[in-house]
């Protein structure tokens, strides 16, 4: 007896290298898709480091700020020595209460120091009189 060999018709064993073929093609764009992700979420990640270390570096630069020194100036004359600040003070307090000033009033005070007659003259709000100093 002769055995006869089953043999798959010829048009299923094209169907079915068309069918390997095309889930060879899928799995390489699935593969290539999922390095395209990797890639763009290495990147994103990447500039997000960046960024954040561009804010921190930003941030320690802006509070190296510089401190304003604290001033005071001394009027020496005479073997006296007067802080300036201290004449405004006395100037603002005569102003109240010899010439019956409000403080609130006042918009600008200038102040003259005349070291040869120990007075300091002042205006304010741009009125004087020969009765407008102080003492020094």
């Amino acid at each position: 007896m002769a055995t006869t060999k089953a043999t798959k018709p010829e048009a299923e064993t094209k169907a079915t290298a068309a069918s390997t073929t095309e889930a060879k093609a899928t799995t390489k764009k699935a593969t290539k898709a999922t390095t395209e992700a990797k890639a763009t979420t290495k990147k994103a990640t990447t500039t997000k480091k960046a960024a954040t270390k561009t804010t921190t570096t930003t941030t320690k630069k802006t509070s190296k700020k510089a401190v304003e020194p604290q001033v005071s100036y001394l009027l020496q004359f005479s073997g006296k020595e007067v802080n300036t600040a201290n004449i405004y003070e006395t100037v603002k307090t005569v102003w109240v209460e010899r010439f019956q000033g409000k403080l609130e009033d006042i918009k600008t005070i200038e102040i003259y120091l005349k070291p040869e007659e120990h007075k300091a003259y002042f205006v304010v709000n741009g009125e004087s009189n020969g009765d407008y100093f102080v003492e020094l």
